[in-house]
């Protein structure tokens, strides 16, 4: 057995929260050469590498959704054709929807733990299967600009941390606005021109107030927004050009996971998303906030193996 490989963001909420928890992963992992907290992308890519080297069978992973893409945008690089190890999420971040997705629960300690002795008594895992979406030159689950990003703007921002509650708190904010029109739902759902082409289909609208694609079914706090993700090779394309009143309607489809039979929503299952705008826009992939770019190449990327307990 070429053995675990565990990469940990120091950086993630849960970590930093409580510093000691990464000595605890290291006590459990045992090996030094199988365990590493990441500082920058540098460090990353010489770990991967070495993982890669070493043919490792899992790849453990501790952190939220933001680190999960980039470790992953990294590994799927570096792995090229090679095949890629079974994945581990070991959660620990601000934002764990990934996790949450496929049932992995518990503690970061608990599921190393569990892996461990697992792997070493040569018993067998429960795994589940998920594709992974390309977005130009990166990996992730979940892709948003315009509504989503200004959602995710507004839950990042202040001096209250990230959280679940604050989630909560910010998605209450949003809908009390939208009900009277108000300033703070008019900014989330700002319109931007731009266009969508989907597996070759122009969409027929000239502006959108979200846009989003996704390859696992959680959007976050249980909205099953993304029916189409169950189905193999496919990932959930979505648009919204609607003004934010309007949304309220369609709330009950959105949280049970339903077709939404409302005019200003578009959705269908996708092989390839291309989204070309007017200007460049911030966008966010597994709630990570990156910089501006016009234009948006959305393709299935590999389809990973996750190991779920």
């Amino acid at each position: 057995m070429a053995g675990i490989g565990i990469i940990v963001n120091p950086k993630g909420r849960h970590y930093k929260q409580d510093p000691g928890r990464i000595q605890r992963l290291s006590f459990i992992v045992g090996d030094k050469g199988s365990y590493s907290p990441t500082e920058d992308l540098h460090d990353l890519r010489r770990v991967l590498e070495e993982f890669k080297t070493r043919d490792i069978d899992i790849l453990g992973i501790g952190g939220g959704d933001g680190t999960n893409h980039v470790v992953l945008t990294h590994l799927i690089d570096i792995y090229g054709e090679k095949e890629l190890p079974q994945l581990a999420f070991l959660r620990g971040g601000t934002m764990n929807t990934l996790a949450n997705s496929v049932g992995i629960k518990g503690a970061p300690e608990k599921i190393l733990s569990r892996l461990i002795y697992k792997y070493h008594e040569g018993k067998s895992f429960k795994t589940d299967e998920l594709d992974i979406m390309k977005i130009n030159d990166e990996y992730g689950f979940i892709f948003g600009c315009g509504g989503i990003y200004n959602f995710m703007q507004a839950y990042y921002a202040g001096s209250w941390t990230a959280s679940p509650p604050k989630a909560v708190y910010t998605l209450g904010r949003s809908v009390a606005s939208a009900m009277v029109n108000g300033a703070f739902a008019r900014q989330l759902f700002e319109r931007i021109d731009g266009e969508i082409t989907v597996d070759g289909e122009t969409w027929p609208y000239k502006n959108y107030s979200a846009i989003v694609s996704s390859s696992i079914p959680v959007l976050g706090l249980h909205f099953r927004v993304f029916h189409y993700s169950d189905r193999p090779g496919c990932f959930h394309a979505m648009a919204l050009s609607m003004p934010p009143r309007n949304v309220l309607p369609a709330g009950p489809s959105l949280f049970l996971g339903r077709e939404h039979k409302k005019d200003g929503i578009l959705e269908k299952p996708a092989k390839e998303m291309r989204v070309s705008m007017e200007k460049p826009m911030g966008f966010t992939i597994d709630g990570d906030m990156l910089k501006p770019q016009k234009d948006f190449v959305i393709k299935n990327g590999p389809r990973l193996k996750i190991l779920v307990r």
